[in-house]
């Protein structure tokens, strides 16, 4: 596990799972739409940190989780906003708040950096049911001076969005 001195109970725990939204260590889900990010081998670490009601409680914006992956050769950090087809917009205003504004994501990002003083890669994933043009999708991420890396589809009755298929963007 990733120690990130982080609540315990806002960790994602297999079978022990402490919020809605936790599946496990490797997957969050939230209204019908799930993602996840599970390690290959043993030396790939990952980790769900719940942000959502859970390291942050109060009523700004603030997305739902943020996965930190670590290898042998780099350190990745996936924010991640489940939304419904017509909140999207709302979900870039989320990851550009959280990234910019919240101290909290802040630190997360730093003591994951200070583990070893390698540098973390940001991406952010917006995971809906919905659809963006490439239009409406630029002016959003101009409009919140932020890159959405994808925006993942996921729906109950669709196989679980992995963000491994994105790897290639790592």
């Amino acid at each position: 596990m990733i120690d990130l001195g982080a609540k315990e109970s806002c960790k994602c725990k297999k079978l022990a799972n402490t919020q809605s939204e936790c599946i496990n260590q490797y997957r969050i889900s939230e209204s019908g739409k799930s993602v996840e990010l599970v390690p290959k081998n043993s030396n790939e670490k990952v980790c769900a940190i719940i942000i959502d009601q859970c390291i942050i409680t109060d009523n700004n914006p603030k997305c739902d989780a943020v996965f930190l992956f670590q290898s042998n050769s780099k350190k990745i950090s996936f924010l991640a906003e489940l939304k419904g087809a017509g909140d999207i917009p709302k979900a870039f205003k989320q990851l550009s708040y959280t990234k910019n504004s919240r101290i909290e994501y802040k630190n997360i990002i730093q003591k994951f950096a200070d583990n070893d003083n390698k540098k973390v890669n940001q991406k952010f994933i917006i995971v809906s049911n919905g659809f963006l043009s490439k239009g409406n999708w630029e002016k959003l991420e101009n409009e919140h001076r932020i890159r959405v890396t994808q925006i993942l589809h996921s729906e109950a009755t669709t196989p679980i969005p992995n963000l491994r298929k994105i790897r290639n963007n790592w």
